[in-house]
């Protein structure tokens, strides 16, 4: 996302305040996003495959979007940005065996490695990248593709749907 501005307040009403100003853009609605043209629906895909990339290696470290759904983000200019921050944190979960890096969706769940730091490795990242596949490439990617393309789209989406951001699709 684009940020035009900033303002940092700390009262005694109300410490520690920091509202930011960034670029309007149209509510995505997975409904009618799904009856857009799958190249549309690609250019979104890849679009936040650019937001997963920054969000992994911001200036801050990785960040994670506590609040993942469509909901929280919105279309400019045929980009997908992120709209709410509130939810957002660069704190990797501390542990002390890899039992503590557990993490828990509806359909799956994932236990990642301890760091010899006592942090889960990855873990904002590899939330992120499960959302996104839960969220929205399952549902953008393969609907109306490209025959000569699902091949290697479901190998991306079952990929990602194992966190293995790289996948093993030979492109």
């Amino acid at each position: 996302f684009q940020l035009y501005g900033y303002c940092y307040q700390d009262s005694n009403d109300i410490p520690d305040t920091l509202t930011t100003i960034t670029e309007l853009g149209s509510p995505l609605e997975m409904i009618q996003l799904l009856q857009t043209s799958w190249e549309d629906r690609f250019r979104i895909c890849l679009s936040l495959v650019r937001l997963l990339h920054y969000l992994a290696h911001s200036p801050l470290g990785s960040v994670t979007l506590l609040d993942f759904r469509p909901r929280q983000f919105v279309i400019v200019d045929g980009e997908l940005k992120v709209t709410d921050l509130d939810d957002a944190s660069i704190e990797e979960s501390s542990c002390t065996s890899n039992s503590d890096c557990f993490m828990e969706f509806p359909a799956r769940n994932f236990t990642l490695p301890c760091s010899v730091e006592g942090r889960c490795q990855s873990m904002n990242e590899k939330r992120n990248l499960y959302n996104a596949y839960r969220f929205f490439f399952t549902y953008l990617l393969p609907h109306s593709a490209p025959s000569s393309l699902r091949p290697l789209l479901d190998k991306i989406v079952n990929a990602t749907g194992n966190l293995n951001k790289h996948g093993n699709a030979k492109y």
